[in-house]
């Protein structure tokens, strides 16, 4: 008895994981599109193909929901943050970001939507940043670039932002523009506006170099 009650736990707990993640991607569709404010549960649930009960189930509430979409892409985005090492000049440190960054984002255009939609004030005030989004921000990274001459002479908060909104602002007008940049090619573009803005010596110009960091 005890191994068929334990049978039924686990086909219980998978029938559960397998709802959660249908409903995580059929709301992440519904969202990109229509926005959090627009979008109701029943939406979800018919997108799913299953009764608003089920959702419910899972999640208590839309906002419940909506943040699970947020904290099930950013934890898996902070696991290869966390791959990148820390420990050389900052230019590398940024330029690793940038590429595993906006390589992650693009695989995943409607949670790359999603994002783009919560991120448009970050850039201003990185301080509203949601906690599981916050991890992002290295403001002693910023710091040691400034102080070591490798950035520009300027607070590093700032550069900071605009490192992000940088990011944001071509992503945003990638998807606007039909998606028709390669992964490689986006990548490039984030990294030589960010070394005009924020680096204080720029990379000798080697299109081979580019490319070969634009592949890391």
């Amino acid at each position: 008895m005890p191994a068929r009650r334990h049978t039924r736990q686990r086909v219980r707990e998978a029938r559960q994981d397998a709802y959660r993640s249908l409903i995580l991607e059929s709301a992440q569709r519904v969202f990109a599109q229509r926005g959090y404010d627009a979008v109701k549960v029943q939406e979800i649930a018919d997108e799913a193909g299953i009764a608003t009960g089920t959702v419910y189930a899972i999640f208590d509430s839309k906002q419940e929901l909506y943040r699970a979409i947020h904290r099930v892409n950013l934890e898996e985005l902070a696991k290869r943050y966390a791959e990148i090492p820390g420990d050389r000049d900052t230019r590398d440190v940024i330029c690793d970001r940038i590429t595993v960054s906006t390589r992650f984002l693009i695989e995943r255009p409607d949670y790359l939507r999603i994002y783009l939609r919560e991120a448009a004030g970050w850039g201003f005030d990185a301080s509203a940043l949601p906690r599981v989004a916050a991890d992002f921000t290295d403001p002693a990274l910023y710091r040691r670039g400034v102080e070591h001459g490798e950035l520009v002479d300027e607070d590093p908060e700032l550069l900071q932002s605009l490192a992000m909104s940088t990011g944001h602002v071509i992503l945003y007008h990638w998807l606007k523009d039909g998606m028709r940049e390669s992964a490689d090619e986006l990548v490039e573009r984030i990294r030589a506006h960010t070394e005009r803005t924020l680096f204080a010596r720029p990379l000798a110009s080697d299109p081979a170099a580019a490319r070969a960091r634009a592949r890391r």
